[in-house]
């Protein structure tokens, strides 16, 4: 009769054995993943920007940090030329310059080139830089942005800075403005009585700290997801022409994420589409959508 002890080792082979059998792997796995696969599986250490319980982000680093442009006009895929993506480009130029960035545009990026950025600016030492911010001007579909010759999974733009693959950038924003339609569905709008609510948020306190590996990033749509983004091919998109104004008119008196629930506002109720010889696509609205998990206020 086994005794206990052989029965526990003759079902732990017999595991291991099944699983070496299947070799199980998922069907698609993320280029940065390898990236991961390469740090320990234990949590890693960086160096702390900010005090555990502080209500801001350290933003007095010896540099803003760099802010970088993928701006397509232009596709090899038969997408349309996106008229009125140069006076985005210009207005976003202008207003990051302002607020400090070190500004980079790239224009027209093949995916492998876009991949090249991303991994060369993830192997950056942004130590001395307060954050690091990201634009996006293209088409889009749901779950897909297009590029000159392809298109992209939207993660491939954030999934290289999370706290363990980028560790000079852990505890530090991470903004992600994206300009492109997430479907083909069109929003007519409802009318509405005015009606305003407010939230509160708790606050903590103590020493050194743990972060996870996906705090601090901003990700900020200009639609939600399903719908169209619109643009004008003279004024440029509605929801770069909110952000800049929003940015210029509050940017010393207000944090970021209060600016970005403001530009909402100023999509939602200060335009509405005019294309007056086709009325499916006439008087139509959009709703930009903010993705966060900031855990402090970031004054710009």
């Amino acid at each position: 009769m086994e005794s206990e002890k052989q029965i526990e080792q003759r079902e732990e082979e017999q595991t291991t054995e099944t699983t070496a059998g299947k070799r199980d792997e998922t069907d698609a796995k993320s280029w940065t993943q390898s990236l991961v696969d390469s740090l320990p599986s234990k949590g890693n250490t960086a160096i702390m920007p900010v005090e555990r319980d502080s209500e801001v982000y350290n933003m007095r680093h010896p540099k803003r940090g760099k802010a970088v442009i993928f701006n397509h006009m232009k596709f090899e895929n038969g997408q349309s030329t996106r008229n009125g993506t140069e006076t985005d480009e210009q207005k976003l130029k202008n207003c990051l310059l302002s607020l400090g960035f070190e500004v980079i545009v790239h224009r027209d990026l093949k995916r492998l080139e876009i991949m090249d950025v991303i991994y060369e600016l993830r192997k950056e030492d942004h130590s001395e830089s307060d954050c690091l911010m990201i634009v996006v001007l293209s088409h889009g579909e749901k779950n897909k942005i297009y590029c000159s010759d392809s298109d992209y999974k939207p993660e491939m733009l954030w999934d290289a800075f999370t706290a363990d693959v980028c560790p000079t950038l852990a505890g530090k924003p991470k903004i992600f403005w994206i300009q492109a339609c997430r479907g083909d569905q069109l929003d007519a709008g409802t009318k509405l009585r005015s009606r305003t609510q407010t939230d509160s948020l708790p606050q903590k306190d103590s020493m050194n700290y743990v972060v996870p590996n996906r705090a601090d990033f901003l990700i900020v749509y200009s639609t939600v997801e399903g719908y169209y983004s619109w643009r004008n091919t003279i004024e440029g998109s509605w929801f770069v022409q909110s952000l800049t104004k929003v940015i210029s008119n509050y940017k010393n008196k207000k944090d970021l994420l209060s600016m970005m629930t403001i530009v909402c506002r100023e999509v939602a109720l200060n335009f509405e589409s005019n294309v007056p010889n086709n009325s499916s696509f006439d008087q139509k609205k959009q709703i930009p959508m903010i993705n966060s998990t900031l855990i402090r206020d970031i004054y710009l």
